[in-house]
């Protein structure tokens, strides 16, 4: 197993006696982590229960709001992990008797779809839980797990060696670990029909089932570039507000994440449209069917985009600090592609660029504006930045 760097941050969690839950999508390895702190807490001599919500006996055990049925399934259990926590039928309220009954147990609980998980729970557990999100493989994880040397040189030799097949087929586990190209395409196209759009497609509010997949593609076409709700509308034949609520449910469903603009002037700068990355670029590309080599692509400039901003978004859920990630761009066509705004630190702006290349003439503008300097990431120094 490739460690995931989360893990310290939950099993840190658990000294503040809260529900822990881990969300994410399937196949990220939910399961497997879980599995792994339910060792650690076996091994320091904690009596634990696991129950995966995917299975009718197991989940039918747990999904009861009755106190009487619940004492009876924990019995001397320390410990309770219930994995696909959505698929119960009140999941707030089975983990909120669960946690107001039995204070000093370790509850811990995971789930694929944010919104349907979060919609259940409603109001039920609050201030008694906390969340973690749970992402693909970080290319920090990968290099931790591949190089054991301290030796830079060949940890940067090593890093640039399998950079192109992160780009172009993602870093959920299973396809990662996998040696042939064509295994990999075959099990991203599984992920995205069997795995990501079932979750999507069982949420009530999914009228449309073509609609958010043709919505999906539709992103993955136009990665980097700002979204026009208006315009998807129009191309999808389908209503604003159906674009809308379809790409709030593919952000909750960790299919995309959109970052919004950074603005202080508004007279100034565009400060309403945004764009929207994928979580997995794997994903992307077998949404379009295209996993043709990097040097013949002629949108590796928005794949390196994509995936310096999600790595960066994911090595601040692996710690649990709050970071505000933007781009920004004036009306007269000035942009920087990253703007990192951190609780008591300076404003951090960052062009990225997959060759070598000049900051941008634009970029001054923002210099000028905000006395912060524009800082390039390209192949040569993106190590330090993710």
């Amino acid at each position: 197993m490739i460690p995931r760097l989360v893990e310290k941050s939950i099993l840190k969690s658990l000294e503040l006696k809260k529900i822990i839950l881990i969300l994410g999508a399937r196949q990220v390895g939910k399961t497997t982590i879980v599995k792994r702190i339910q060792q650690k807490l076996d091994e320091s001599g904690k009596k634990t229960l696991y129950l995966n919500c995917d299975n009718d006996e197991e989940r039918n055990a747990v999904d009861t709001t009755s106190k009487v049925l619940l004492e009876k399934l924990m019995g001397n259990t320390q410990a309770l992990l219930i994995d696909e926590a959505q698929r119960l039928e009140n999941p707030g309220l089975t983990l909120k008797i669960l946690y107001d009954n039995f204070p000093n147990n370790t509850i811990i609980a995971t789930g694929s779809s944010s919104f349907e998980l979060k919609n259940k729970m409603s109001e039920a557990i609050t201030g008694r839980y906390i969340d973690f999100t749970l992402f693909p493989l970080s290319f920090s994880e990968i290099l931790s797990y591949q190089t054991a040397s301290q030796n830079r040189a060949l940890e940067r030799e090593y890093a640039h060696s399998f950079l192109p097949q992160i780009l172009l087929y993602g870093m959920y586990p299973e396809i990662y670990l996998q040696n042939r190209s064509e295994n990999k395409e075959i099990l991203l196209g599984k992920i995205v029909e069997s795995y990501l759009f079932r979750d999507i497609l069982s949420f009530q509010r999914i009228r449309n089932s073509q609609a958010i997949k043709d919505l999906a593609k539709a992103l993955a076409y136009q990665m980097g570039s700002e979204v026009n709700e208006n315009e998807l509308a129009t191309r999808l034949k389908i209503d604003r507000k159906t674009v809308v609520s379809y790409l709030d449910i593919l952000e909750k469903a960790f299919v995309i994440n959109r970052i919004r603009p950074f603005s202080k002037n508004p007279r100034r700068e565009i400060g309403k449209n945004y764009k929207a990355y994928f979580t997995d670029l794997g994903i992307r590309n077998a949404l379009i069917g295209d996993f043709n080599p990097l040097a013949i692509r002629k949108d590796r400039g928005f794949l390196w985009e994509n995936f310096l901003f999600i790595e960066r978004m994911k090595m601040f859920a692996n710690i649990q600090k709050t970071a505000s990630l933007h781009f920004w761009r004036s009306y007269g066509g000035a942009e920087v592609d990253y703007i990192e705004n951190l609780s008591g630190q300076k404003l951090a702006a960052y062009e990225f660029k997959y060759s070598d290349g000049h900051i941008s003439r634009g970029a001054a503008s923002f210099t000028k504006q905000y006395s912060t300097k524009v800082q390039l990431i390209t192949t040569e120094n993106f190590l330090e930045f993710v």
